[in-house]
């Protein structure tokens, strides 16, 4: 981002759009800590643990 800062054509400015995209999705426009980063971290942690548990290296499922 940093190589288009002061562009104003074309190209700079869908590079920015698309940043801005990224950073919403993943913030949803907030600043990581607060509720929705959390959620987020919240969410690929969970992600993770199942993963492991699919592959056998993680939490052992209760009988």
């Amino acid at each position: 981002m940093r190589q288009i800062e002061g562009r104003a054509d074309p190209e700079a400015e869908v590079v920015r759009g698309h940043g801005s995209a990224v950073r919403g999705a993943v913030t949803d426009g907030r600043p990581p800590l607060e509720a929705p980063g959390l959620n987020l971290h919240a969410r690929l942690s969970a992600i993770a643990l199942s993963r492991n548990r699919a592959k056998g290296t993680g939490a052992r499922r209760r009988s």
